[in-house]
């Protein structure tokens, strides 16, 4: 996972946090990098101790017995001076450790040979796996080490893939020599009580001693030195606060991290003040693997999102990469779980305060791919899924030709669809396309602007167009969800189009069509009434009822839906038992049925009189394509005159709001 995703991008100075945070992005690189700035810096302190540890043993042969603490503190200090003077310097120290490393081991492997191989070595006295794996694993994060010093390396592209692999595969087989000589060489019960036991079974025994002092000694110059390595990276980034970005300065003459050196220096020497370090020891774990997991979580969700912007040189697969993310979290889990819990919550935390906070550059990740690529299967999903009553809701494409109607018909389609559906706003301006595109731009962040700021759930676009007519027509046709056409059509009043003909199109393309007449805004969100008139738009209007006082705002005033039925003794009452039977299975609870019946007043006048004071009123008027436009639009004025705000409906698709 390593070698792809650094074999993807420019690998600059940073380590593991740097290729994380160029695949997951700024938020959750970060929350990463600052656990992997931890955990390498109070590994150093460990790898110190361990190193007093074994230069006790010297101190206390020439006659000087010290305290390991103090023998750690020391130590510690000393490498932390060395990493002071630069990196070029370490590494040329580092040879001198890895040849006195090669001396130890060969001592080791020609001592002598005391018993054979037998699966009887693995006796019920052997430790349980997961305490064994305790005490070894902190002994074999060195696999970013190399990964750490991405930003001094010459090729990083090349050296990170060759000497990964390198280094894995020849540490590996190390390990395994080691585990084959110790069996073969001691029994569990002299390795188990005996700490002595890896001297007595070598050829020089004092060779061995300087392998351990030179491993652990080279392990905390390592941990020195890529631990401010990743802390600058991240103040280069921005990813901490402002007042700490003096930790990402340089030395003018050699850029070495001395700030973040000398701050990573005091933390491990506090850590060894501390003492205690089982549950410290145990945290670090934690986030090592946790870092472990996510940089196979990042080759895998660079290979899900098939974006075409990842072209590694070098291929994982990805059952490899989720593997690896799997088995670091389920290593996790049963090695402690509560501090599984809590490491996952702290990661969460430090994601939300980077991303409420935006202080970083905000680094484009992976997830708009990944989201994207769950979505176009999502799509495919729904495209061969049967259309049927009970999933239906109305997927809106609005239309604008009024500016000072953009902000209600914004609000009113994301109290429709907030929760349940899709909608998309288009405001119309008249103009040429050539000769206007530039002016075109304000007006379109003016209703982006407003729609962030209100955090609204629609589409929004601004449209320059010198035929609202022909526009509308053709983008009903062709604006889709995918391959699943909107199911509805709303526009502003406007007296100047020919309103009848756009009904009559929207009703050849099986589409509902609502209008909304503004005449004083949206202002209480308290109540909706709606005007029943046939069941022909009757379902569609209670729903559209349902939706919008549902709506977080509405919901907040403790909206009611008056549904109103005019009572005429001369069409009997089938309507009226229909209408009653609806709401009794539409399982609102915020609806009140109110029969009207006034044979002094006329449709209109009953409307007009009854829904003056009510926030928005819905209408069900039909066959608007059977009536010339100035008589469409007469009927329209007159019957919202003394409206506030009201939706002239007609459906011309199949809705039942009884559907279980």
């Amino acid at each position: 996972s390593i070698s792809a995703i650094s074999t993807n991008i420019k690998v600059k100075g940073g380590g593991l946090y740097y290729l994380i945070s160029r695949s997951l992005g700024s938020e959750f690189g970060g929350s990463l990098g600052i656990q992997l700035y931890l955990a390498q810096t109070i590994a150093s302190s460990f790898y110190a101790i361990a190193f007093a540890r074994g230069a006790g043993i010297v101190l206390s042969s020439l006659g000087f017995p010290l305290a390991e603490m103090h023998i750690a503190l020391v130590s510690l200090a000393i490498f932390g001076l060395m990493v002071f003077v630069g990196a070029n310097f370490i590494i040329k120290v580092q040879y001198a450790i890895f040849a006195a490393i090669i001396l130890s081991l060969v001592s080791i492997f020609l001592g002598p040979q005391t018993g054979d191989l037998s699966t009887a070595f693995f006796s019920s006295t052997a430790l349980p796996f997961w305490i064994a794996f305790a005490m070894f694993f902190p002994a074999v994060t060195g696999i970013d080490a190399g990964v750490g010093m991405s930003g001094n390396l010459k090729d990083p592209k090349k050296s990170l893939v060759r000497g990964t692999f390198i280094a894995i595969i020849i540490t590996m087989l190390v390990y395994i020599a080691l585990a084959v000589k110790f069996a073969i060489s001691a029994s569990p019960g002299e390795l188990f009580s005996n700490s002595q036991i890896i001297y007595q079974m070598s050829y020089f025994a004092p060779l061995v001693l300087l392998g351990i002092l030179m491993a652990t000694s080279s392990s905390a110059l390592s941990s020195l030195m890529t631990a401010p390595r990743c802390l600058v990276a991240m103040t280069e980034d921005k990813i901490l606060p402002k007042f700490l970005s003096f930790l990402g300065k340089k030395s003018e003459k050699d850029a070495e991290p001395r700030v973040a050196i000398t701050l990573s220096l005091l933390i491990g020497l506090g850590v060894i003040l501390l003492g205690s370090l089982e549950l410290i020891s145990q945290v670090v774990a934690m986030f090592f693997l946790s870092v472990y997991g996510w940089i196979n979580g990042a080759a895998f969700f660079e290979k899900v999102s098939h974006n075409p912007s990842y072209r590694p040189t070098f291929n994982a697969p990805l059952i490899i990469s989720f593997y690896g993310m799997f088995a670091s979290y389920a290593v996790m889990y049963l090695f402690n779980p509560k501090i599984m819990a809590a490491v996952i919550v702290i990661q969460a935390l430090l994601f939300i305060s980077l991303y409420k906070t935006r202080k970083s550059m905000k680094i484009e990740g992976v997830w708009h791919g990944v989201s994207f690529q769950f979505l176009r299967a999502l799509l495919k999903r729904i495209d061969k899924s049967a259309k049927s009553l009970k999933n239906w809701r109305p997927t809106i494409l609005a239309f604008s030709t009024n500016e000072l109607n953009n902000h209600p018909i914004a609000n009113l389609l994301n109290w429709i669809g907030s929760r349940s559906s899709v909608t998309k706003l288009y405001f119309l301006r008249k103009g040429n396309f050539k000769k206007d595109i530039e002016e075109n731009k304000k007006p379109q962040e003016d209703l982006l602007r407003y729609i962030k700021e209100h955090k609204l759930e629609i589409f929004p676009r601004t449209v320059i167009t010198d035929n609202y007519q022909k526009t509308i027509e053709n983008l009903a046709q062709a604006e889709t969800l995918g391959n699943l056409p909107l199911n509805t059509v709303l526009l502003d009043f406007n007296n100047k189009m020919k309103i009848n003909e756009l009904a009559s199109s929207m009703k050849s393309l099986k589409k509902n069509i609502i209008i909304m007449r503004n005449q004083t805004g949206f202002s209480n969100f308290k109540r909706v009434d709606v005007w029943w008139s046939s069941r022909k738009n009757g379902n569609f209007m209670i729903l559209l009822a349902y939706l919008i006082t549902h709506s977080k705002q509405w919901l907040e005033q403790g909206a009611v839906v008056k549904v109103f039925y005019v009572d005429d003794a001369e069409e009997g009452d089938g309507d009226k038992k229909h209408l009653e039977n609806i709401l009794e299975q539409s399982r609102m609870e915020n609806v009140e049925l109110e029969i009207v019946s006034d044979k002094q007043k006329n449709i209109k006048e009953i409307i007009n009189s009854n829904s003056t004071h009510a926030d928005l009123v819905i209408l069900g008027l039909t066959e608007f394509e059977n009536k010339t436009n100035k008589e469409v639009i007469d009927t329209i004025t007159s019957f919202t005159e003394k409206l506030k705000v009201s939706l002239i409906v007609s459906a011309n698709d199949k809705i039942d709001f009884r559907v279980n």
